[in-house]
């Protein structure tokens, strides 16, 4: 099968609602064919009402199994944000987006940085670090009111905070030279 059917087999299947859609997929495709989850949800974070979906793609994998790598295509199953309420045709043309970021953060922060995004990158890394400090400031509150770790965890929380607010500041002023 080339590489041009399977990709058309798997867009004929944007949306993979329940097994059946996914039976009828695979039944399309070579038995043989390398499989892949996608480690991260993917969402598009200016879609206000989204709803989970499984979206199928093609992607090129490695073959190791000659003794000479090579690419070949493989399956890759993912899951996406979509719009709840839209139509059909609204959901799977969302669902086949190739531009979505993952929804975890410090997944998203990455895959911004390493394409060249400084600022949104950055400001996704001081959500976590104010995510952290948080949960420092959580920790805290299990502890005795005697414990010397409570004053410690809090004076760690707010490093973090300012070191958060520093990072948000200097955001702004990073620009990468084109």
């Amino acid at each position: 099968m080339s590489n041009d059917q399977l990709a058309a087999s798997i867009a004929a299947h944007p949306i993979l609602d329940n097994v059946g859609d996914l039976v009828r997929l695979l039944s399309q495709l070579p038995p043989d064919m390398a499989l892949a989850l996608d480690e991260h949800v993917r969402a598009d974070p200016a879609e206000p009402a989204q709803m989970y979906t499984i979206t199928p793609r093609l992607i090129g994998m490695a073959d190791y199994e000659t003794g000479t790598p090579r690419v070949v295509p493989g399956l890759e199953l993912g899951t996406v944000y979509i719009p709840s309420d839209g139509d059909q045709a609204a959901q799977a043309a969302a669902a086949v987006r190739r531009d979505l970021l993952p929804e975890n953060d410090l997944a998203r922060a990455q895959a911004r940085i390493e394409d060249g995004d400084l600022q949104a990158g950055l400001k996704d890394l001081t959500g976590l670090l104010r995510e952290a400090g948080r949960l420092l400031e959580e920790s805290a509150k299990w502890l005795s009111r005697d414990d010397t770790a409570v004053t410690s965890l809090q004076v760690e929380a707010d490093r973090i905070g300012h070191a958060a607010a520093r990072i948000t500041r200097l955001a702004d002023t990073v620009e990468v030279p084109e």
